[in-house]
């Protein structure tokens, strides 16, 4: 079994409407206007609501309320508009999987964590906006893979649970020993698949192991400490473990290192983005609340 045949095996679980696979057919198209993308949107009454809180959130931090679609898009442009457009999808995609299985809120508060810290790692370095957009999204699907691998092998992944728990291995380690491949490489099949950039996936797949990148490598670096960062979030967040733990940072410094900036910055990040999380999550997972 390879990533890739996974996918095609599930590809009907996990296929994308149809206004996100028009809305990307328009963005594509060069003489596209912002009316005829809104004219798509607007039969999702839930994605256009969610587009105009987005764009009147902390996130974007407008001056003025943005109020009609049209302008919404024209504002957030066309790449941040497919990724709000995709991300609100795969929500969608991969809604149901039983409790017991994996927490749900939890797993998109990460993500949405991971790609708010991406976002901010990705101004810091002074990449363009267009890559710190896309660098969220990024963020946001990057554990795409584990929800598919518990939702269709879900006693092998048991027993990757169980050489973690119980023989101290890696969860990465154990998913290549049991699957022959990690649950990254199968995000970025996934997302692939959905003839999503290479810029976007590739920095997906090999996010675990940034040295092993042969291209967009500062891109995969920033996946890489965005996600430590968005565990590190959540560990303050539920478990009340401090940010100023040695461990903790000791981690800071050397992603720092890695990215070449400062480690007071990153250490500054979790508390930084807070407001943005919180937000956003609400944004991208209507009626659900987040217990602190």
């Amino acid at each position: 079994m390879t990533p890739e045949s996974l996918v095609q095996e599930a590809k009907h679980l996990y296929s994308l409407p149809d206004v996100a696979l028009r809305v990307n057919q328009l963005i594509d198209d060069p003489t596209s206007q912002p009316s005829d993308l809104a004219e798509v949107i607007l039969c999702d009454p839930a994605l256009s609501a969610r587009l105009l809180r987005l764009l009147n959130s902390a996130f974007y931090a407008r001056p003025q309320p943005v109020d009609t679609v049209t302008k919404a898009i024209k504002m957030i442009g066309y790449e941040a508009l497919r990724d709000l457009v995709f991300a609100t999808c795969a929500v969608e995609v991969f809604k149901g999987l039983p409790p017991e299985r994996i927490d749900m809120e939890r797993f998109w508060l990460n993500g949405v964590a991971c790609g708010i810290a991406a976002r901010a790692l990705a101004c810091q370095r002074s990449l363009p906006e267009s890559e710190s957009e896309r660098l969220f999204l990024t963020g946001l699907l990057h554990g795409l893979g584990k929800l598919m691998l518990l939702s269709q092998r879900p006693e092998s992944y048991s027993e990757v649970l169980r050489l973690s728990d119980q023989d101290g291995l890696d969860l990465v380690e154990a998913e290549e020993r049991v699957f022959g491949f990690n649950h990254a490489e199968l995000s970025a099949a996934l997302l692939k698949s959905w003839q999503l950039p290479e810029s976007l996936w590739q920095p997906i797949a090999h996010h675990l192991n940034p040295d092993a990148a042969v291209c967009y490598r500062t891109e995969t670096e920033i996946v890489h400490a965005a996600r430590v960062i968005a565990r590190l979030f959540q560990a303050t967040m539920f478990e009340r473990e401090s940010m100023q733990s040695e461990a903790a940072t000791e981690t800071l410094h050397a992603l720092a290192e890695r990215l070449q900036l400062e480690p007071e910055s990153l250490a500054r990040l979790p508390g930084d983005i807070n407001l943005q999380v919180t937000e956003m999550y609400e944004i991208m997972m209507p009626g659900w609340m987040l217990v602190y």
